[in-house]
């Protein structure tokens, strides 16, 4: 080839420190040899890095390089290469003999049975004609436009996934399908989701009309405001909200109230205020039906066990 040109290569990644911060990485190609890793130069990557997703070591990238016989000139890198979903949290590129080249001219490894084939499975990826991002492990941000119903949704989803461990066994009776590795499995037990979903008159029932909905899904739900006067701790550099703290942070928040159990009890006091009446003066008032039932009232009913707010 000539300069100018570009040249398109496969290697194992074996660094990721990159002394720049600018999500640099060194990529051991089959023209390196064994020479020094301080010798290889670095790869630049090629997506925006408003989209990083940075290789691990031992993973493999396609190189990129404007010139052929030159093993210095500047390189560009995509990856990771993930040959399939059931490697989606690691791809072992083996020097071109691991998973990564499974679906690849010149891979040695068979490539393992597509998971769609599996009704366990279903949910697990965003569909082909979906506009996603997929994280390395159980989470993805999803677009779906669906043409045949004019509906669109945005999916924001984490723990969507989960590994064919023991829950999962017990539910689906699959203990050893060699097809099903990695995080594959559709989470149907404990997701955490915001689901956005629009089009036109998506709900009629009266009371519930609405062309746009959010549904937010999750065992419990903590709605904090950063203006409220509390001692929560909401920016952790690395974690935001602490997992060490979150007991202590929901232990601090208020229980949501059921709104129409409040309604139901706030009418019984209305009743029994309005209707409260003395036959003689210095008598018991007389007490009708509503008063015992408001005296009886689960109020404990009223609160909310899993979502709360600041």
């Amino acid at each position: 080839m000539n300069e100018g040109e570009v040249v398109i290569k496969r290697g194992q990644v074996e660094s990721v420190d990159d002394s720049a911060g600018a999500l640099r990485i060194k990529v051991r190609t089959e023209e390196d040899g064994d020479r020094p890793l301080s010798d290889i130069p670095y790869a630049f990557p090629l997506m925006p890095k408003a989209f990083q997703s940075v290789p691990k070591p031992g993973e493999g990238a396609f190189i990129l390089t404007t010139t052929t016989r030159n093993r210095d000139s500047q390189r560009h890198y995509l990856g990771p290469i993930i040959s399939q979903p059931q490697f989606n949290d690691l791809c072992l590129h083996s020097y071109g003999r691991g998973q990564s080249t499974s679906v690849l001219e010149g891979g040695v490894i068979y490539p393992l049975e597509k998971i769609s084939n599996f009704s366990e499975t279903d949910g697990s990826f965003p569909e082909v004609s979906d506009v996603a991002m997929v994280g390395r492990g159980s989470q993805d941000i999803i677009m779906r436009d669906n043409s045949k119903t004019l509906s669109n949704e945005v999916d924001i989803r984490c723990g969507i996934r989960g590994k064919l461990e023991s829950s999962y066994k017990e539910a689906f009776k699959e203990n050893n399908n060699p097809n099903l590795l990695g995080k594959v499995i559709f989470n149907n037990f404990d997701p955490a989701y915001i689901q956005l979903k629009y089009k036109n008159k998506l709900t009629t029932e009266d009371g519930q009309q609405a062309n746009s909905i959010i549904n937010l899904v999750a065992d419990k739900i903590n709605i904090i405001s950063n203006q409220d006067d509390n001692s929560f701790e909401l920016t952790d550099v690395k974690e935001l909200i602490p997992e060490a703290k979150l007991d202590e942070t929901m232990s601090k928040l208020h229980q949501l109230p059921h709104g129409d159990t409040l309604v139901k009890l706030l009418n019984l006091i209305i009743n029994a205020i309005s209707t409260h009446v003395h036959p003689f003066a210095g008598m018991i008032p007389v007490r009708a039906g509503y008063v015992e039932e408001m005296q009886d009232y689960p109020t404990e009913d009223i609160l909310s066990k899993h979502v709360r707010i600041s």
